[in-house]
């Protein structure tokens, strides 16, 4: 029969919390790529509009200032949830270091409160600046709808 050291069924414990923090961060990061897709396909579409627009003598310049106006946006928007996404896989990394890191310290049975400490600051940073991200690419698609 397998026995698991009471120290550690405690870090087993210890590790609950950041291993659901794991799985908002999946979560956070499939909405970002589902944004980002949506983006991409938008590119596409109002990119063939232009050369349409370049290749049509009758197309006025208003709508091609339109179509560059909104392809401005949408670049600026993507390059926000490329940084949303970095920040959240970022978090995905450092919260694994410190599940690994939780364990590692109970079996060499060495005193990591502090890099732990530190990882769990780090981690919330990251997850923090990958909700901020989302935050700002929300409002920025949100002004390109309802410019005001």
């Amino acid at each position: 029969m397998l026995s698991i050291h009471a120290d550690t069924s405690h870090v087993i414990q210890l590790a609950v919390g950041p291993a659901f923090m794991l799985a908002a961060i999946g979560g956070t990061l499939t909405i970002l790529s589902n944004r980002l897709a949506r983006i991409n396909d938008r590119t596409h579409k109002r990119r063939e509009d232009r050369e349409t627009a370049d290749a049509d003598s009758k197309s006025d310049e208003a709508k091609r200032q339109d179509i560059d106006t909104e392809l401005d946006t949408l670049n600026r928007r993507a390059r926000i949830i490329n940084a949303a996404m970095t920040a959240g896989a970022s978090c995905a990394i450092v919260v694994c270091l410190l599940i690994g890191s939780l364990f590692m310290a109970n079996e060499l049975e060495i005193d990591f409160d502090r890099p732990v400490a530190l990882l769990f600051i780090v981690a919330m940073l990251t997850l923090i600046a990958t909700y901020v991200l989302m935050l700002v690419e929300i409002f920025v698609a949100q002004h390109s709808i309802n410019p005001t």
